[in-house]
């Protein structure tokens, strides 16, 4: 599955390339030095336009198989609910910006060679651009890895180990994010140790109308008295009066 995932990653490279360099072709065609120069042939059009609509399906069949190949440890299956679905989120939407990018760029560096002036100066650019985008979006991508992965682990480690209590909420926060549909909020919890009581904030999903209200319940799981928790909805708390209509997130266009 991997190979076959590295294989769609090249054809989206070579498909964006190819869009890339039948553009600049057009282009050039047109010619920007010269007075008068002729449009691009119809089946440059028809193969652009091919290109770029191809690539919209083989992202999304890259995105399907980059999940398939990042196995999740079994404790993230059993997280119920918008948490559940935010906890098993493995950052694969930007799967295949890169490799276009990646065609843009190459397509870009090989223009110049065919075209020159003003239009292979442009396209040099454009191609600089294009390659600076794409390391940019490889190392942000790589970086969301590594943030999921510590995700994953930490609740794979303390959901799967841990103590499980009932903590009381103190306080629930929301600013502006959406996840799966849920609000994320901001809860602080208490609960008690055999150490002593423990004081926690931590982000939970939960779908709107699951909003826990203060003076209600979360259930926690810890580590080492609380060193290491994590923090889920309680399906027995009371809810937040109206939290389904003050929680319900925006439409957008």
């Amino acid at each position: 599955m991997t190979r076959v995932l590295y294989a769609m990653r090249v054809v989206i490279a070579l498909l964006a390339g190819a869009a890339t360099l039948l553009t600049t072709r057009g282009i050039a065609s047109m010619s920007v030095d010269g007075p008068e120069g002729e449009a691009p042939a119809d089946w440059t059009i028809l193969a652009v336009l091919i290109c770029v609509l191809l690539t919209i399906p083989c992202s999304r069949i890259a995105r399907r198989m980059y999940r398939r190949t990042r196995a999740l440890p079994p404790n993230i299956d059993e997280v119920p609910g918008a948490a559940g679905r935010d906890a098993r989120e493995l950052g694969e939407d930007s799967e295949g910006f890169a490799p276009a990018l990646t065609g843009i760029a190459v397509a870009c560096a090989a223009a110049p060679v065919t075209e020159g002036g003003k239009a292979g100066t442009a396209v040099a650019v454009i191609g600089a651009l294009a390659a600076l985008a794409a390391v940019l979006v490889t190392r942000g991508r790589m970086r969301e890895a590594r943030k999921i992965a510590a995700r994953h682990d930490r609740i794979a480690r303390v959901r799967g180990h841990g103590t499980r209590v009932r903590a009381e909420v103190l306080g629930v926060g929301h600013g502006s994010s959406w996840s799966y549909g849920g609000p994320v909020l901001t809860v602080e919890a208490r609960f008690e140790t055999p150490s002593g009581t423990r004081t926690v904030v931590e982000t939970l999903t939960t779908a709107p109308a699951d909003v826990p209200a203060v003076g209600g319940s979360v259930l926690v799981w810890y580590l080492d008295d609380g060193a290491e928790f994590y923090l889920e909805e309680d399906p027995e708390s009371p809810h937040e009066p109206g939290a389904a209509e003050r929680y319900k997130e925006p439409e957008t266009f």
